[in-house]
């Protein structure tokens, strides 16, 4: 494999160990592949768009940083989701103790959920229902939140989920279960008016 010229065909473990061979400029191959999906993924965490670029831009530092210490056996999709998990619920920890001080309910970039083939810098229209669920998951408690963005917005099977997270199985089911319902329960209350 020439590492010069990584092809996307190569494999996540195939990248990394050209990155780790000296061939820094490769990393950029890791971040075209994931980009789109981190800033999503962030963004359904946090709910503000603008700081979704911000935050995913820390997750892509904090994974060139690491990137020594994960081993190439083919998990490197939950290494990373792992990583924007923990800096989202950092940077959720951090909005919450500044919140006492300020008035966070207006949040930017709210009314904005990019699409995964949607470059991040364009701006898409959303309906109402959209929004009462992006709404209600941010209403739902931080680990229904976390389990229903990897499984229904990243489509991430429970296995990966329990790599990403490391809880078990039922528990994964037990949150995704409740997540639905809590959600289902916001949005009707949402459009009845309550």
């Amino acid at each position: 494999m020439s590492t010069d010229n990584i092809k996307e065909e190569f494999s996540d473990d195939d990248v990394i160990r050209s990155v780790k061979a000296g061939n820094i400029k490769n990393f950029e191959v890791i971040v075209n592949r994931y980009k789109v999906k981190i800033v999503n993924f962030v963004f359904r965490m946090i709910n503000d768009y603008d700081e979704a670029q911000s935050i995913s831009q820390e997750v892509f530092l904090r994974i060139f940083v690491k990137i020594k210490k994960y081993k190439e056996n083919g998990t490197f999709q939950s290494f990373i989701f792992t990583i924007a998990k923990n800096t989202s619920l950092n940077y959720l920890k951090k909005r919450k103790r500044f919140s006492f001080f300020s008035e966070l309910s207006e949040k930017k970039g709210g009314d904005h959920i990019p699409s995964e083939d949607e470059l991040p810098s364009e701006k898409l229209r959303k309906t109402e229902k959209e929004k009462l669920v992006l709404n209600g998951l941010n209403n739902l408690v931080i680990d229904q939140r976390v389990a229903l963005i990897l499984k229904v917005y990243l489509g991430f099977s429970y296995k990966k989920i329990a790599e990403v997270t490391g809880w078990s199985q039922s528990k994964i089911e037990t949150l995704i279960s409740r997540g639905k319902s809590n959600l289902k329960k916001y949005v009707l209350l949402q459009e009845k008016g309550e």
